[in-house]
């Protein structure tokens, strides 16, 4: 990690460049990628890159990135990858006519990006408030006197890191869209349902063919399984305080081990990535049934959701993509009170989360083996991913591709 001084230094010297990079000529042919602040090879960003890649050689598509490990296995892969301040990062950034972005401009590099075509493919349909709806945002900016908040709203957009900056945003349907339009404070006609390109990975899709899980395929070599279920709990502000989702609902990995391999199934936890201070249980070695793969392990959960039977999450919005299959999803909104209170809903829960609702862990594996044996959701949940995903494909990325070149032009 770059020290924190020498990271602020580094920011004052490149902010007169990000001002010269708003003049530089744009060359239309190169595009740029990057997603969660340049640490990770996931989420949309990643699958327009390997549609782009793969079905549209004209166009010099570029992955940066800070993670060594992500520059190393892309190379291997035979991709163009940069780390995002090295000079070819520079170059290439300052040239590109477009900017591929799953969060803000900090998922590549924002500092010299200037005058380019920024498409922001955002990272899901909200059920929590986010942006300038998010009630804690909202209170915060309530306690600014108007010469700051018209301050901080105008960083907001103008910021090398900013995460309001775009030309596009991508949305997975009408319902998605007004939500956006609101966290955003979108006035323009900037917004476009064209579905997830990340969702297209939860379909046969010829220039996926070859992304598979690689942490469930070294799973598949420690232990046979028929059911792979997949605990997804959502991103929490959990500030200097630990949260304990497990022990305190009580979960028992030993009964849960004993539940699973009677089932002959697995059950995968997959913490949110900013959730470092999650209280996570540990696992033996010797149990063969739970698993906790860290993001290193499994960066992105997208190839894990297509092959998951059964998902359990509480508030995390993936649960719309998953919708998409049609399989069953448990609820576990423990801690549904003080979650509510931090951050609100833009829904009432039950009437958007189809599928049985959980108090504790104990009740969690009560249902698991009840509803392999009966689901009875399946209208439910065919209605709200009706409500939620406009399109039922693998032609996501085709049509933002698509929708870029008319629309950006």
């Amino acid at each position: 990690m770059m020290p924190r001084v020498i990271k602020y230094l580094l920011y004052i010297v490149l902010v007169p460049i990000y001002c010269i990079s708003f003049v530089v000529p744009r060359n239309r042919n190169i595009w740029v990628f990057g997603c969660w602040s340049g640490q990770k090879f996931a989420d949309n960003s990643k699958y327009l890159f390997l549609y782009m890649t793969s079905n549209h050689p004209e166009i010099r598509s570029i992955w940066l990135t800070h993670n060594m490990k992500v520059l190393n296995d892309l190379q291997k892969r035979g991709y163009e990858v940069y780390k995002i301040f090295s000079m070819k990062g520079f170059f290439y950034s300052i040239k590109a006519g477009y900017a591929i972005i799953s969060n803000c401009l900090g998922d590549i590099n924002g500092f010299v990006i200037g005058k380019a075509k920024i498409v922001q493919l955002w990272h899901g349909s909200p059920l929590k408030k986010i942006n300038y709806d998010s009630e804690l945002d909202s209170l915060s900016r309530q306690k600014m006197n108007r010469l700051r908040r018209i301050v901080v709203d105008l960083m907001d957009r103008i910021s090398p890191f900013s995460i309001f900056r775009h030309d596009m945003l991508i949305a997975a349907s009408e319902e998605t869209k007004e939500k956006l339009r609101s966290a955003f404070m979108e006035n323009k006609n900037r917004l476009y349902i064209m579905g997830y390109s990340r969702n297209d990975a939860l379909f046969t899709t010829d220039w996926l063919a070859s992304n598979q899980c690689d942490y469930l395929n070294n799973v598949k070599k420690q232990v046979s399984f028929k059911y792979i279920i997949t605990y997804l709990p959502t991103h929490r502000q959990l500030g200097k305080k630990r949260i304990d989702l497990f022990e305190e609902y009580g979960f028992k990995i030993n009964a849960a081990q004993q539940i699973l391999g009677r089932l002959n199934a697995i059950f995968l936890i997959k913490a949110h990535y900013f959730d470092k201070k999650l209280n996570l249980p540990t696992v033996d070695e010797n149990l063969r049934r739970v698993y906790v793969p860290s993001d290193d392990e499994l960066p992105d959960i997208y190839p894990l959701l297509k092959e998951t039977d059964i998902l359990i999450t509480d508030y995390s919005s993936a649960y719309f993509d998953y919708l998409l299959l049609n399989r069953p999803i448990i609820f576990t909104p423990f801690d549904i009170n003080e979650y509510t209170g931090e951050e609100g809903f833009y829904y009432d829960y039950d009437e958007v989360t189809p599928g049985q609702k959980a108090k504790d862990w104990p009740e969690v594996f009560k249902l698991i083996p009840e509803i392999i044996q009966n689901d009875h959701w399946k209208q439910e949940r065919e209605a709200v991913c009706n409500r939620f995903n406009k399109f039922r494909d693998n032609k996501s990325s085709e049509r933002i591709f698509r929708a870029i070149k008319e629309l950006l032009a």
